[in-house]
């Protein structure tokens, strides 16, 4: 939320949950929280709070991403307000290393729409794919649409939402230079606690994080 809030392109900034944990969390820190029901994804919850609020256009920063790149933000929050029909999530080039490794999706883009997502990819294909990131834009429609459709079969086998949505609605990229240090596993959270704590004591090195070198 503070990463949003660096942004400053938003109207509001508000986490959805339904956990008292987090929304003690989130008002105690002095951001606004909206609890929800138990939701399928992440989309779904964001619909739901969305309603509550009477929103149209969102971009829902998932809380995996806490070191996402403020002006990436301020890319997607851009591209929906000029493409409000279509959807708009965030991709960026994929480390060949990570090509099998099922934490990190992978998206295949043309003309700059998303044709698919995967979590695994042969290697030797891996100049082909994206990584994709935690982060998607929709309009209020657009979110409708995706709440009231049932999962189908490949999103449940891949646990990836969007695919619930593709092939009905262009899934626009917005494509960045900067990698994506989400929290996936366990272990990821002690990394980027890690690089939080050097940025607090070090402020020069909030600077944005490119593939392939952390810091620049």
């Amino acid at each position: 939320m503070e990463r949003a809030l660096l942004a400053g392109c938003f109207d509001r900034i508000v986490c959805a949950t339904d956990s008292p944990e987090i929304e003690t969390v989130v008002t105690t820190a002095g951001f606004d929280c909206v609890m929800t029901g138990e939701c399928a994804t992440g989309s779904d919850r964001v619909a739901e709070a969305a309603k509550k609020l009477g929103l149209d256009l969102v971009v829902n920063l998932q809380g995996d991403e806490p070191l996402v790149e403020p002006s990436v933000l301020r890319d997607v929050a851009k591209d929906l307000s000029e493409h409000p029909d279509c959807w708009v999530t965030v991709a960026c080039p994929l480390d060949p290393a990570e090509a099998e490794l099922k934490t990190v999706v992978k998206v295949l883009v043309r003309d700059g729409v998303a044709v698919d997502f995967t979590r695994s990819v042969p290697p030797a294909e891996a100049n082909l794919w994206f990584q994709h990131q935690g982060i998607y834009a929709y309009s209020r429609d657009a979110r409708d649409e995706f709440a009231s459709l049932p999962q189908n079969k490949i999103e449940l086998e891949r646990s990836l939402e969007q695919m619930r949505i593709l092939g009905r609605r262009p899934i626009r990229i917005v494509e960045s230079a900067y990698s994506s240090i989400s929290v996936d596993v366990p272990s990821d959270a002690d990394h980027v606690e890690k690089i939080l704590l050097d940025r607090l004591l070090n402020p020069s090195l909030d600077e944005p994080f490119r593939k392939g070198n952390e810091r620049i």
